[in-house]
């Protein structure tokens, strides 16, 4: 209710106005609310930027060729580093169970993804055995192949071979070279690099440092029926 106020002699008293708070149509508060929410955009939109990193995987310690590389070898480092990034391991998802190196990576170093392989990748040797000219035409770089080797019989004058064995299914031409498409290919034999367990690899080099005839056969694929 309005309070009166002291009057003076012949005046009528009048009623005080109460001070009310400030109302929501007032256009300097909804000015100042807009500029208050400006601000604090602005100040989060600059933290953001400051804060533009993205982890990426570095070396706890020296890892070398061949290892095995598990959670306690790597540690994620927050980095900016634009397009370039693309080019190293992701340190925000684990790696993946049966990951292994293809070369050293030293203690700190950012691990690039080119150096992360599979364990076939990573532990398999490329042997170069040598085959007819002819049979290598056939072939192509990650055909399927059955590794027959026929002995050299060193009893039998010239060149003579025992029965043919097989020696290694299921190996992975790496390279054949490009000499089996050119001028004069039908003569002698190219040597083609065929990717080989590490467990095998000695048993291979020994076929073929002791001259036995070296054939390699396209293996069937999974998706062929057997003829009925």
């Amino acid at each position: 209710m309005p309070t009166a106020t002291t009057a003076g002699p012949g005046e009528r008293p009048r009623a005080a106005r109460r001070l009310e708070p400030p109302s929501w149509r007032d256009l300097r508060l909804v000015v100042g609310l807009v500029l208050v929410l400006l601000s604090v955009a602005g100040g989060l939109r600059l933290v953001s930027t400051f804060d533009d990193s993205t982890p990426v995987y570095a070396a706890t310690r020296d890892l070398l060729p061949g290892q095995q590389v598990s959670s306690t070898d790597v540690v994620a480092v927050p980095v900016r580093m634009g397009e370039q990034l693309e080019g190293y391991v992701d340190g925000s998802a684990p790696l993946a169970p049966g990951t292994y190196l293809s070369r050293q990576v030293a203690a700190g170093e950012l691990v690039p993804v080119s150096a992360l392989v599979t364990a076939r990748e990573a532990l398999d040797k490329t042997v170069s055995v040598p085959v007819d000219v002819a049979a290598a035409r056939t072939l192509a770089a990650g055909a399927v192949v059955d590794v027959w080797v026929s002995p050299r019989d060193r009893e039998e004058l010239g060149e003579a071979y025992g029965d043919p064995r097989l020696l290694l299914p299921g190996a992975v031409v790496d390279r054949v070279p490009a000499e089996t498409t050119g001028l004069g290919a039908g003569l002698g034999r190219a040597a083609v690099q065929v990717v080989v367990p590490a467990d095998r690899v000695g048993e291979v080099i020994a076929a073929v440092d002791q001259g036995a005839r070296v054939t390699l056969v396209p293996a069937p694929r999974a998706d062929e029926e057997p003829d009925r």
